[in-house]
C-alpha cells in the first residue's frame, strides 16, 4: 500500500493579492514567489506545516454556510489568547466562538472568500 502525506488546500479566489495578504497578516504566513499558470495566478502559501495553494482560477461563488465535502481548515495555535488578539486587531470575523475551556478551546473564523477557519488550542 502506498504511503500518502497531506500537501496542501487550495484556495480559488477572485483576488489573489487579498486572500494572501490576509493570511500574511493573520497567521504571519509566508508565501512563494507568484507564478502564471492556464491564465490565472498561483501562490504557494504557508502557515508552519500547512500550504495554502491560492488561486483564480474561474469558479462558481458560494454562501459561508454548512455544505456536503469539506467544510473547514483548522489550524491549532500554542498561543490561543494572542492568536485571538491577532483576529480582533484585524478586524476578522468571527463566525462562531470563542467555544470551550482552556485547554482546548476552538473559534471558528470569516477567512477570504468565505472561507471557514477553525483556530483550536493546543492542550
Amino acid at each position: 500500500m502506498p504511503t500518502y502525506s497531506f500537501n496542501h488546500v487550495h484556495h480559488e479566489t477572485t483576488d489573489v493579492d487579498a486572500a494572501v495578504d490576509f493570511y500574511r497578516r493573520v497567521f504571519d504566513a509566508t508565501t512563494d514567489e507568484p507564478f502564471e499558470r492556464g491564465g490565472a495566478t498561483w501562490v504557494g502559501v504557508h502557515i508552519g506545516n500547512t500550504k495554502i495553494t491560492v488561486t483564480d482560477r474561474e469558479f462558481a461563488p458560494m454562501e459561508l454556510r454548512r455544505y456536503q465535502g469539506y467544510d473547514h481548515l483548522a489550524l491549532s495555535t500554542d498561543d490561543f489568547d494572542a492568536s485571538i488578539a491577532q483576529i480582533d486587531k484585524e478586524g476578522v470575523h468571527i463566525w462562531l466562538g470563542p467555544v470551550g475551556d482552556a485547554p482546548g478551546r476552538i473559534v471558528f473564523i470569516d477567512g477570504p472568500d468565505h472561507i471557514k477557519i477553525e483556530i483550536m488550542e493546543q492542550a
